[in-house]
């Protein structure tokens, strides 16, 4: 997987400047389990309710504060590790990065670990974060500063209180990060409107506010139906003459819009913090893995990762969209990308299968969901299993 090793939880440290913010403001602190978790409990509801889907900082401040942000910045982390790992991100300049929705940084801050995480700490990031919440914007500046004054990575920070229409004077930016942003417009709008108007936002914000070798990053929950409304999003901006550079690997028609129980996300093997866990637990909610959906967008004829794939004639270049499912003497996962049909490579979604005499056998049951491959023949596709 490229980028994998990017991905972490938040260090020890993190929960002395999240509680220290904490207390300032008069909230419960990690250390207050039964009065966190219920507020955990209340904004996950939040979330999870398609009518609602937000949970504004005076309502929700301690558990956004506490719990969601150190869930969160891993998920920045893992959706730009493609873009880091790659090394498709400006390096000739400090990078401007937009974080519209920005809340509590949580995004920026899961970019600015990875960037480090690669070795790259001499990278200057200069960040603009926009969110109609100031108190949310003062306690992200708060977390900065805090982290400065313990001897973190510091980056240049510019805030800006308002909706998406103060984006439009701010310039052009080499990453543009929308986090959980999606989720919280039109809700209750009917989902075709829905859909035109979130494409018509990303559209401006990729024509009007990304350099030419930028890119967009987005992340969704992983939630059926917000998944599946991304993978619409895709397709409409490639038809605009986009380019995918994450996690696709082609552009032709998303195959997991094919039947509606169909979705596809990510689920890292990077868990909570230690120290939240007995908050998750009581909340009810898992500590174990890390699931979203995300979407990286470039302008046409920008790289994509697909492109720092081995292109060997015949060979196929594919993710993982599954886990491996094991059976007697033999083992299956779905793969998304380059597949034969008819002595030409197709896109598509389909079953690969290995059985336990093939020789790469050992490597293929190491795989895990959102490892990219390269399969050399390219796996034959079989219409009746390719759903």
């Amino acid at each position: 997987m490229f980028g994998a090793n990017l991905v972490k939880p938040l260090e020890q440290d993190w929960r002395e400047t999240l509680d220290d913010v904490a207390r300032a403001r008069g909230w419960p602190t990690s250390r207050e389990v039964a009065k966190l978790s219920a507020r955990v409990a209340d904004l996950s509801r939040a979330y999870n309710d398609s009518m609602h889907a937000r949970a504004p900082m005076r309502d929700a401040g301690a558990a956004r504060l506490v719990f969601a942000f150190a869930r969160d910045v891993p998920k920045g982390a893992g959706a730009v590790r493609e873009l880091v790992a790659t090394g498709s991100l400006p390096s000739d300049r400090p990078l401007r990065v937009l974080d519209v929705g920005a809340g509590l940084g949580a995004m920026t801050w899961g970019l600015v670990r990875a960037i480090e995480a690669a070795g790259r700490s001499s990278v200057e990031v200069e960040a603009t974060w926009v969110d109609e919440d100031a108190l949310a914007l003062q306690l992200g500046r708060d977390i900065v500063n805090a982290r400065a004054r313990a001897g973190s990575h510091a980056f240049e920070l510019r805030r800006v209180a308002g909706s998406l229409a103060a984006v439009a004077e701010l310039g052009k930016f080499d990453i543009i990060l929308a986090g959980h942003v999606l989720s919280e417009l039109d809700v209750g709008t009917a989902a075709d409107a829905r859909l035109a108007q979130h494409v018509m936002v990303l559209r401006r914000l990729i024509d009007r506010n990304l350099e030419q070798d930028g890119a967009l990053v987005v992340v969704e929950p992983a939630l059926r139906d917000r998944t599946r409304h991304l993978h619409r999003i895709r397709g409409a901006l490639v038809s605009l003459g986009f380019r995918v550079f994450a996690p696709c690997l082609h552009g032709a028609p998303c195959p997991a819009l094919v039947r509606d129980s169909d979705w596809c996300h990510e689920d890292l093997a990077v868990d909570l913090p230690p120290w939240l866990i007995p908050v998750a637990r009581v909340a009810g909610l898992r500590h174990q893995g890390l699931t979203f959906s995300y979407l990286v967008m470039r302008k046409g004829g920008s790289r994509a990762l697909v492109d720092a794939l081995d292109p060997r004639p015949g060979a196929g270049r594919l993710r993982l969209v599954s886990e491996i499912m094991r059976s007697k003497g033999k083992s299956e996962a779905f793969l998304c990308g380059e597949f034969a049909d008819g002595g030409a490579l197709v896109a598509a979604r389909g079953r690969v299968a290995r059985l336990r005499r093939h020789h790469d056998h050992a490597n293929w049951i190491q795989l895990k969901r959102g490892d990219v491959v390269t399969l050399d023949p390219a796996p034959e596709l079989k219409r009746d299993e390719s759903r």
